[in-house]
């Protein structure tokens, strides 16, 4: 696995590669994961220790110096391309396929590796070229450009939705594409059971009918309008508290506009969660939103939807191919009033909210880990034996 996008920072990409690394180590493989090296001041930004987590016996995780990269978390970083890397790869044990997540730094370095040691190279597309364009050197149209060349040099290219693919324009792609999600752990994001809610609340200090939103705090998520339609519930007479997991560079914005909207007691901020406490505040929430016009999948959408959640979400990119009238309803991105109408249904409804949370379950159990895993030793073992994909 090649990255440039892992632990210490956090976001789907990460969970996405730790996810099913573990879950191939589990089963016997050996995965590397060539990753960035970060600085302590990353670590600390999440309240984490300097070290690797524990992925299993089978998984390593070798880190490559890096340079910082603009981003939203403030913690990205770019991986300095070895042009001699190959020769230390297959000096320690030369692997069957090669995995890039990521088109610059070390994607780089995973093309450069296949090529010299003629290893299958599989490319995964999670990024919206779009969507980040304000944290690109390049013009929209030169970066999709970009993109393409690097992903027709893989021997196959996936990506977490058919919106990916669309986007970059399925005529300049020229290699198997295949759609294959990102993992959901549906043990840990699960419904809540009866006995625990109130409990869980009280430690979270949630008292009144609560909306929650997880993720990245970048421009990019679009938040500010979910703040506004929280605004208007309340000028409704419509009781509803925010409640906002994750950090990022537009976190000051988001606590200014609040103050401004007159809500800064309504909305709380949670910062980053752990996997198993973000689970906990998932499932006590009634109603998860979404709003980002950036998404190639959503994995925290998914795992709200695992968690039983009733969702909102934005009728933008990836996002309807996940949500549909069976599990969620979908909004305009950019209307607040519209978002508030759809909020305030569904918090009168709790006959609905139960209903859609029960499709939702039902939605994400399609892509449970094991699953998603299975997919994946299908694809590896098609790609080594020079099959085609899709």
């Amino acid at each position: 696995m090649f990255t440039d996008h892992f632990f210490p920072e956090l976001g789907g990409i990460q969970d996405s590669v730790a996810t099913i690394s573990r879950a191939l180590g589990r089963r016997g493989h050996q995965v590397d994961i060539y990753a960035p090296r970060y600085a302590t001041r990353d670590y600390r930004r999440i309240g984490a220790t300097v070290g690797e987590r524990d992925l299993g016996p089978n998984v390593r995780v070798r880190r490559r110096p890096s340079l910082p990269f603009p981003s939203s978390t403030r913690q990205s970083r770019a991986a300095l391309l070895s042009p001699v890397a190959w020769a230390a790869l297959a000096y320690r044990a030369k692997p069957d396929v090669i995995h890039a997540h990521s088109f610059f730094g070390i994607g780089l370095e995973a093309l450069l590796n296949g090529t010299c040691l003629r290893i299958p190279v599989i490319g995964t597309n999670h990024w919206t070229v779009a969507g980040f364009g304000p944290h690109m050197p390049l013009s929209a149209d030169g970066a999709a450009a970009y993109v393409a060349w690097f992903y027709n040099r893989c021997d196959c290219i996936t990506a977490p939705s058919r919106s990916v693919f669309a986007e970059l324009g399925a005529t300049r792609l020229h290699r198997p594409l295949l759609v294959v999600s990102n993992p959901i752990d549906t043990d840990l994001f699960k419904p809540v059971r009866d006995d625990e809610r109130a409990a869980l609340r009280a430690r979270f200090g949630l008292l009144g009918p609560t909306i929650t939103c997880a993720g990245r705090l970048g421009p990019e998520k679009n938040l500010e309008v979910l703040l506004r339609s929280v605004a208007t519930l309340r000028d409704r007479g419509i009781a509803a508290d925010l409640a906002i997991a994750g950090h990022g560079s537009h976190e000051p914005v988001l606590r200014a506009l609040a103050q401004e909207l007159r809500i800064d007691r309504r909305i709380r901020f949670f910062g980053t969660l752990a996997q198993d406490e973000l689970a906990r505040l998932l499932r006590i929430s009634d109603i998860f939103a979404i709003m980002s016009t950036s998404e190639t999948q959503s994995m925290v959408l998914l795992q709200a939807m695992a968690s039983g959640v009733s969702v909102v979400a934005a009728d933008s990119r990836a996002l309807p191919e996940f949500v549909g009238p069976h599990n969620g309803v979908l909004v305009d991105p950019h209307d607040a009033a519209q978002l508030a109408q759809a909020l305030a249904d569904l918090l009168a409804s709790p006959e609905r909210r139960r209903r859609l949370g029960a499709g939702g379950r039902q939605s994400a159990e399609r892509y449970r880990t094991e699953t998603v895993t299975d997919e994946w030793e299908t694809l590896y073992r098609s790609v080594l034996h020079g099959s085609s994909a899709a």
